[in-house]
C-alpha cells in the first residue's frame, strides 16, 4: 500500500511540473539559429515483417539482424515511445530553423540500420541523433546513457571525436533537465547504425523501461518535453550557443 501511495505521489509531482523553458523567461527564441543545419533523427526500431542480417560495418564480415524489436514498458513499447519523442524533437528543431530528416515517421520500419545511417550520410547531415530506451538486468537499474562509435570501424576523420563531444553535451543537458542518473558515454564497435555513419552520430538511451518509476516518467508528456529540451540545449551548446 505504501509503495503504491508513494508511486502515485511521484507521478503526480512529475505531471504537475511543467517542462522548463528552452530559453530564459522573456527572451525571444532565435528562430533561425539552426538555419542551414541538417539533422537526422532516428527513432529506433519499428514494426516490420522483414528478417535478414546485414554487416555491422563496411569493413567487417560480422552480421547482425537488420531489424530488431525493442523493449517495452507499462504504457508504450520502445518503438512507440521513441517515435513520440522523435516527433517532438523534430518540431522543436524545425522551429529553430534546422532541416530535419526522419528515418521513420510512422510505426512501420522501412529502413534497416544501414539504410538509416546512409540516409544521413547521403544528405550530408551535420549530425544524426538516434533515440532509444533501455531494458536493465534488474528492475532497479535506471538512468540515461549515450552510445557513440569507436575508431575500430569508423575511419571518417573527426566523426568519433565529434560524436563523443556532442554526446557529452547532450547527455549533460538531458540529465540536468530531467534529474535522471548520468550513466555516461560509451564507445561501441558492434552497433550497425553507428559503424556505417560518416557524420557525427549519437545514440541516446533515454531511460530504463524496465524500471517502474522511470518508465512511468518516460510515459508523461512533461518528462518527454524535458528530454527534448535537453537534446536541443546540447545541440545548441555543441554549436557554441548557451
Amino acid at each position: 500500500m505504501k509503495k503504491k501511495f508513494w508511486k502515485t505521489v511521484f507521478l503526480a509531482a512529475a505531471l504537475l511540473l511543467s517542462p522548463p523553458p528552452l530559453f530564459s523567461k522573456g527572451a525571444k527564441a532565435p528562430q533561425d539559429i539552426l538555419k542551414g543545419r541538417i539533422i537526422c533523427i532516428d527513432p529506433g526500431h519499428g514494426l516490420t515483417k522483414k528478417k535478414y542480417n546485414e554487416k555491422i560495418a563496411p569493413t567487417s564480415t560480422k552480421t547482425k539482424p537488420a531489424f530488431v524489436s525493442g523493449t517495452r514498458g507499462a504504457k508504450y513499447t520502445e518503438e512507440q515511445l521513441v517515435l513520440i519523442v522523435g516527433k517532438k524533437l523534430q518540431t522543436r528543431l524545425q522551429e529553430l530553423g534546422a532541416t530535419v530528416l526522419m528515418t521513420r515517421e510512422t510505426h512501420e520500419a522501412e529502413r534497416s540500420n544501414i539504410e538509416r545511417a546512409v540516409l544521413a550520410n547521403e544528405a550530408g547531415a551535420d549530425m544524426a541523433v538516434r533515440l532509444h530506451a533501455d531494458a536493465g538486468p534488474t528492475k532497479a537499474v535506471s538512468g540515461m546513457h549515450m552510445l557513440v562509435p569507436s575508431s575500430e570501424y569508423v575511419k571518417t576523420p573527426g566523426v568519433v571525436a565529434e560524436s563523443k563531444k556532442l554526446a557529452q553535451l547532450v547527455l549533460k543537458n538531458c540529465v540536468a533537465e530531467t534529474g535522471a542518473k548520468n550513466r555516461g558515454v560509451m564507445e561501441r564497435s558492434d552497433m550497425t547504425g553507428l559503424n556505417w555513419s560518416t557524420v557525427p552520430v549519437i545514440l541516446l538511451e533515454m531511460g530504463f523501461m524496465t524500471n517502474a518509476q522511470e518508465d512511468a516518467l518516460l510515459s508523461t508528456d512533461a518528462y518527454q518535453e524535458k528530454i527534448v529540451n535537453g537534446i536541443v540545449r546540447g545541440i545548441l551548446e555543441y554549436y557554441g550557443v548557451k
